[in-house]
């Protein structure tokens, strides 16, 4: 483990009590405290603004105005880093409220919080797609995967619908969120997602007939009324397995 350049973070890693009684302030001397979670949420910050590759031990450091070699106080490595990510994003992860005798409202209610979720951590999917993430599952952190396959049984379904329902409820949000979602949260450079209507600038008008009928609609509607769309299918696709 290289050594600390940073002797104040040095002295306070190795003097602060195992137990201590009070916070530690969340600023000293115009930078930010170390903490692992706080090292986490900048590089979950990093990982928003740019993509899973730029996630580096280098690129944290800069972004809390801190050595590289300030953070091995707190995490190994970039593994490590990883590690406490995929924990931090877990932990703010909703508990289902599920209510089998309401089941599509709660199920509504538990996608709309799930999608939300999504939304406050961009980017982990693609951190999933280009990183083994698995090492870092814990019982803990699939709790509420554990409790949404348990709705889906309690409804009624054979553990191999349970497992459909589950995946496709999650393929939905997280799928949502990451295009539709990320799309308009942030829009690439030029781009007016309001004003996309689903046909290229500069096609002819015999082209795409289908889409240009559907141009008015598609321009018009938020992301939040498709969503209510999702939810309906997907509700329709449970009742229909029940």
């Amino acid at each position: 483990m290289p050594p600390s350049d940073d002797a104040e973070d040095s002295a306070r890693a190795r003097d602060e009590p195992a137990a201590a009684t009070r916070r530690r302030p969340e600023f000293r001397k115009g930078r930010p405290t170390l903490t692992r979670e706080r090292i986490a949420r900048a590089a979950l910050g990093i990982l928003a603004e740019t993509g899973p590759a730029e996630v580096t031990m280098r690129a944290v450091g800069a972004r809390l105005r801190v050595s590289p070699r300030a953070l091995y106080n707190y995490v190994a490595d970039r593994r490590d880093l990883l590690a406490e990510m995929v924990a931090v994003c877990q932990s703010d992860r909703p508990r289902p409220r599920l209510d089998p005798h309401r089941w599509p409202e709660s199920l509504r209610a538990y996608c709309r919080e799930l999608r939300s979720w999504y939304r406050a951590h961009p980017g982990m999917p693609a951190l999933a797609r280009a990183e083994d993430l698995t090492p870092f599952a814990s019982s803990d952190l699939l709790r509420a995967d554990d409790a949404l396959v348990g709705f889906f049984l309690e409804l009624g379904l054979s553990p191999r619908d349970a497992y459909r329902a589950w995946s496709v409820t999650v393929l939905q949000v997280a799928g949502f969120a990451e295009i539709w979602d990320a799309v308009h949260d942030r829009p690439p450079p030029g781009l007016d997602p309001a004003g996309w209507t689903g046909v290229p600038p500069g096609t002819p008008a015999a082209a795409l007939p289908h889409l240009r009928l559907l141009a008015a609609e598609s321009a018009g509607e938020p992301p939040d009324a498709l969503f209510e769309s999702v939810l309906t299918m997907l509700v329709a696709g449970v009742r229909a397995m029940l």
